[in-house]
């Protein structure tokens, strides 16, 4: 073999070298993506709160005495349930029982003086209707007749003043019986004690607050939705519900009141007040007014149909798809979304592996990829909104 025969393979040995190192052993590992298979499923045009919402109590009352007195009893601590018509407080009755005392003694002394001038009247009432039939036959005269006329109205007269004292005495007790009983705080409803205002052996005043209730029965979340989403809201629309305390849980509402101003204090965020009523289900824990809450209320709903990780989709119009080891683009034709999910009208049929994790380095059109499980969308697309 000649010389320069031998360079040749030399050469040419070098290079193929080369390329298998470079193909072998140098050649860049493929990229680890999470992907998600394109199915059919459930999607919702929905709205959700911008800002922190409350739950709140429909019934929450700071009940105060209508009397003045000291408080001698509290009947409940913070946090217990209370029936409608439950003694909440009490304050001193001593003062208002010995009031009610004496008006029932002076109704009776009126009752008693009412009797009598029944009594009375009645006698006269006989004599005036003897005397008019022996007038009639001239046994009497004209003056006797007028005399027992005026007896008969004096004692009628009489007898209206004592029905004009049971009365007044009787409206008297009925007062002294309200002074007493606005000696007793009780609850207007059932609930729970939600805070003491004082404590026992403290003077209050007419009005002055002594203890808040709150009804567990009627719930409902105050949120503050987006400017750019209230020409789609109205009231009536389905909502969902979740509480800060109860990850994990999930409550169905309705949209019951939509504010007919927007909120401008802040002008680069305004917002409008939505309340959503919540359904009560005892398969869940007690709400708690006051907790932090979230809304979801859906405007739209489309079941069985294609439909894929929102945050897949790049430049609202394509996907990138895991095909033989490699990303490939996809142009697709979007439809109704939310932040969860995106239908699918268009470029794609089912069971292709779309790549969620587009924002990773180097994830691009023609980059090798190994595809991985990715975590479900609605996991993902919460991590993603969390501050």
């Amino acid at each position: 073999m000649k010389r320069w025969q031998r360079i040749v393979l030399i050469v040419v040995a070098v290079i193929v070298a080369i390329v298998l190192l470079q193909t072998l052993v140098f050649r860049p590992k493929p990229i680890a993506v999470e992907a998600v298979k394109v199915e059919k499923g459930q999607v919702e045009d929905a709205v959700s709160n911008s800002q922190a919402g409350t739950l709140q109590a429909r019934r929450r009352s700071r009940l105060g005495a209508e009397r003045a007195g000291r408080v001698v009893r509290l009947a409940h601590r913070e946090g217990e349930s209370v029936a409608a018509g439950e003694l909440l407080a009490e304050l001193d009755p001593s003062t208002a029982q010995t009031r009610l005392d004496l008006a029932r003694r002076d109704r009776d002394v009126q009752i008693a003086s009412r009797t009598s001038a029944k009594a009375s009247f009645d006698l006269a009432q006989v004599q005036y209707d003897r005397s008019l039939a022996l007038h009639r036959e001239k046994v009497i005269s004209d003056g006797e007749m007028d005399q027992v006329r005026t007896r008969l109205d004096e004692a009628r007269a009489a007898l209206a003043a004592a029905e004009a004292g049971v009365a007044r005495a009787e409206a008297g007790t009925k007062v002294a019986r309200d002074d007493l009983d606005h000696m007793r705080i009780v609850a207007p409803y059932a609930g729970v004690v939600a805070q003491r205002l004082v404590e026992v052996g403290e003077s209050v005043i007419p009005g002055q607050p002594v203890i808040e209730i709150v009804s567990l029965d009627e719930l409902y979340v105050s949120a503050a939705i987006d400017e750019v989403d209230i020409g789609r809201l109205r009231e009536g629309l389905p909502a969902r519900v979740t509480l800060d305390p109860y990850r994990g849980e999930e409550w169905r509402g309705r949209v019951s009141r939509v504010f007919p101003v927007v909120n401008d204090q802040l002008e680069q965020n305004r917002t409008l007040e939505v309340e959503v009523d919540l359904a009560a289900d005892s398969t869940k824990p007690t709400p708690r007014p006051g907790t932090s809450a979230d809304v979801v209320i859906v405007l739209d709903t489309r079941n069985d149909v294609l439909r894929v990780p929102t945050f897949a989709i790049l430049e609202d119009k394509r996907v990138l798809l895991v095909e033989r080891g490699k990303a490939v683009a996809r142009e697709v034709e979007p439809g109704l979304r939310n932040w969860e999910w995106t239908e699918i009208r268009n470029g794609l049929k089912g069971g292709e592996t779309v790549i969620t994790s587009v924002d990773k380095q180097g994830v691009r059109a023609g980059a090798r990829v190994e595809a991985q499980a990715a975590p479900s969308a609605p996991a993902a697309a919460a991590a993603a909104r969390r501050p």
